[in-house]
């Protein structure tokens, strides 16, 4: 008997000791690699300064292996206070003389989920406005008009679902102007655009450099127009949302993809709610859209091919010029205290 007893103590540690990284797959996670890729051209004697978002370990992801290849400029991780997010900070007096890459690579171990305790975080620091993300108003309005209640979250989910459009078009001949994404006999968001205006739109914000067009994260432009990414339907939930009195958070990473290995071609983002006594629900309204038959599933759960790397709006950055950034999930740059796009950014994953 005793010999049995101890075959079976030898056998469960004999597991224990097999069970690998690809054997966690099971269990809904994934675990992947990642790669953020920075390359900076020449400054020629001019300040640099860079800033990078880095990702956390949290309730639904961990993150190891983190390792910074900056060529020698100097860094430091510097404390994002409001939200408790963290960031690369390069500071160079003398900027750098010919070009140079910065990568940040790190492992994740990401889980799929459905709410969160997150008791760390205070929920009222999620009611406010940011600054395209106002609140009351014109909100408090559309919540009237359409019968929006806090005791009915999903009802706000599928407002949003139903009244934007998935879509990024820059010009007549992209991809995102055509069928499936628009079409032209569909009038578009609370102004009743054209697909033609969501294009003109875009190309005056992109030479006056403003912001209501997509890709912003502006939730006013979010229900003029009714057609944008995933900034702008979760934008525009915020803004419902805390209008309502609930607490909401914006989340920023990047999507991975399902196979092996690859480029990733940008960022993805999401939202969370607070529920009293229940924890933080997250949605994915974007996705939900992009995806119809995953309607309820992303209502409430989020699949594990993502990584989150920043929560929040509106960030305040060591040395950075600006009040603050809207958005931080690729890099920013300034050269002698003036923005600089003098640089090209690439993401890569791989499968363990």
């Amino acid at each position: 008997m005793k010999n049995a007893v101890w075959l079976i103590v030898i056998l469960i540690a004999a597991c224990a000791l097999n069970f690998s990284i690809k054997d966690t797959n099971k269990f809904n996670q994934r675990i992947f690699r990642f790669t953020y890729e920075m390359e900076i051209e020449a400054t020629n004697g001019k300040k640099l300064e860079v800033w990078i978002p880095i990702p956390q370990t949290n309730e639904v992801q961990t993150i190891s292996n983190l390792t910074f290849e900056t060529n020698k400029l100097e860094y430091k991780i510097k404390d994002e206070k409001v939200h408790g997010n963290k960031y690369l900070y390069i500071l160079d007096e003398t900027g750098i003389s010919s070009p140079e890459t910065i990568s940040i690579k790190f492992d994740v171990i990401r889980k799929e989920h459905s709410s969160l305790s997150d008791r760390g975080v205070n929920p009222q620091n999620y009611l406010g406005s940011y600054n395209t993300v106002p609140t009351g108003s014109l909100f408090s309005k559309i919540i009237d008009e359409n019968d929006l209640s806090k005791s009915n979250v999903r009802g706000i989910y599928d407002f949003i679902l139903s009244g934007m459009h998935y879509g990024k078009p820059k010009s007549v001949d992209d991809i995102y102007y055509k069928v499936p994404w628009l079409s032209s006999d569909s009038i578009y968001g609370r102004k009743g655009v054209t697909r033609d205006d969501v294009v003109k739109l875009y190309q005056k914000s992109k030479s006056e450099g403003g912001n209501y067009t997509f890709g912003n994260g502006n939730s006013i432009y979010a229900c003029d127009i009714g057609v944008g990414n995933c900034t702008d339907y979760h934008s525009y939930f915020m803004s419902l949302g805390r209008t309502l009195n609930i607490p909401v958070r914006f989340h920023m990473g990047f999507p991975i993809p399902d196979n092996g290995e690859g480029q990733v071609g940008g960022y993805h983002c999401w939202a969370d709610y607070y529920v009293e006594g229940e924890g933080w629900y997250p949605v994915d309204i974007s996705e939900a859209d992009k995806t119809p038959e995953k309607r309820d599933y992303y209502f409430g759960t989020l699949d594990p091919n993502r990584v989150d790397i920043m929560v929040g709006r509106d960030f305040i950055l060591e040395g950075y010029e600006l009040e603050s950034t809207n958005l931080f999930i690729y890099p920013l740059m300034e050269v002698d205290d003036k923005k600089s796009n003098a640089f090209t950014k690439s993401f890569y994953y791989k499968s363990l």
